[in-house]
């Protein structure tokens, strides 16, 4: 059994390209249970500012 396990796969979107593996996991499970596109930018631009800021 593999220790890791990738968490997305490498073909991104505008919303996961600038996030970590673990976020963009979280945001393509939110994008399947139907939130709003727009509620998705938002907490993805919150991840990028928060990244920038560490």
């Amino acid at each position: 059994m593999a220790i890791r396990e990738r968490l997305v796969n490498d073909e991104r979107d505008d919303l996961t390209k600038d996030v970590d593996d673990l976020d963009a996991a979280y945001i393509e499970n939110m994008k399947k249970s139907g939130v709003s596109e727009e509620l998705l930018r938002q907490f993805a631009d919150l991840l990028k500012e928060d990244g920038q800021s560490r």
